[in-house]
């Protein structure tokens, strides 16, 4: 009969066990997946995103969005990608704002889900949301100081193209503008795991439908 401490350590060595598991597994299924046998990544992640892994949701729902070793499936995609986008996933957040903002689906849940994954750092997110700024519309008031923040943040340690975006939309600002958009790349830190829930950088909290 096993005693309250024992019980405690196998308890703890099961869920150890269990948790490295389903690492093996994710692991199993990302090689899979960039090796393009989606039929072994579809196999791989599909336990572990119904156990709430949010890392296995969110290759499903790339998966289904895209067609890759499934039919293309818009409904199970926004389904796995919101439920890992809700847990933090930054990846997550940008796939499903560049889904609503792109083709003006929903502009303003667009613009909350990218800028919660460009405030943890994820410089796709961070380089729409800047255009988006330095765009400007009826959901977001055009704002060039927000918009080379986040473009400067994009283009850090980036290939050329985040360079050009940045140069180009500089060419349509003032050095004051230019000067107060640095400042304030500067003093960014990523948010990490920032979930809907929670208040972004600007102090806002979204509202996330």
């Amino acid at each position: 009969m096993l005693t309250s401490k024992r019980l405690s350590i196998f308890t703890s060595a099961m869920l150890l066990c269990a948790g490295l598991a389903a690492g093996a597994d994710l692991a199993s299924g990302k090689r899979a997946y960039d090796a393009k046998d989606f039929a072994t990544a579809f196999k791989e992640f599909t336990p572990l995103a119904e156990q709430g892994n949010a890392d296995a949701q969110f290759f499903l729902g790339k998966m289904y969005l895209a067609g890759q070793g499934v039919l293309k499936d818009t409904d199970r995609a926004l389904k796995w990608l919101t439920a890992s986008a809700t847990q933090g996933n930054a990846d997550a957040q940008f796939f499903l704002g560049s889904y609503y903002l792109l083709p003006h689906i929903d502009i303003a849940q667009g613009l909350e889900w990218l800028r919660l994954s460009a405030e943890q750092g994820n410089q796709d997110a961070q380089l729409l949301l800047g255009k988006s700024y330095m765009e400007g519309n009826r959901e977001l008031p055009r704002d060039p100081v927000q918009g080379e923040m986040w473009l400067r943040l994009a283009a850090k340690d980036n290939l050329p193209f985040y360079q050009g975006e940045l140069a180009a939309a500089e060419s349509h600002m003032s050095q004051n503008q230019i000067v107060e958009g640095k400042a304030l790349a500067a003093a960014w830190k990523p948010k990490l795991g920032l979930k809907p829930d929670e208040k972004p950088g600007s102090g806002e909290k979204p509202k996330l439908q």
